[in-house]
């Protein structure tokens, strides 16, 4: 096993987060969690920096009326990614590295902030599944 030229250079940032809650909702078994992301890139500012943000937007219940869910939360949760310069000749495979690698690697870090928020807000603790981000 050999390390990856694509890195997460230091820690994700949480840029935003928000949770609304319904203090109507009676909690009477399972319900369809409503899942809806968002991931936006922005690439260094000259092409020979090889770094770029990555911002994943998450929403729980965020397409639903409040009245009809739990709770809404709005998360979104920031990395800078770096890459050898190798990589930058291969255009397909950086692709894939910014739109699946690196929001995979942001969602693994905001997953378990959802699940303590929840735990804070006195709800039943959320564990979001884990997404395949790959592109279909």
């Amino acid at each position: 096993m050999k390390e990856s030229v694509f890195q997460l250079i230091g820690k994700p940032r949480i840029s935003k987060f928000e949770i609304q809650l319904n203090r109507e909702y009676k909690f009477d078994g399972e319900i369809k969690l409503d899942l809806s992301n968002n991931i936006q890139i922005s690439k260094g500012i000259d092409e020979h920096s090889h770094q770029a943000l990555v911002t994943l937007n998450l929403g729980v219940f965020e397409t639903c009326s409040l009245t009809e869910s739990p709770f809404q939360i709005h998360a979104e949760i920031e990395g800078h990614f770096k890459w050898e310069e190798a990589l930058e000749k291969d255009q397909k495979l950086l692709d894939v590295m910014l739109k699946q690698n690196a929001p995979a690697i942001l969602y693994s870090y905001i997953r378990p902030i959802i699940t303590m928020m929840t735990v804070e807000a006195n709800l039943p603790p959320l564990v979001i599944p884990l997404m395949n981000f790959q592109e279909e």
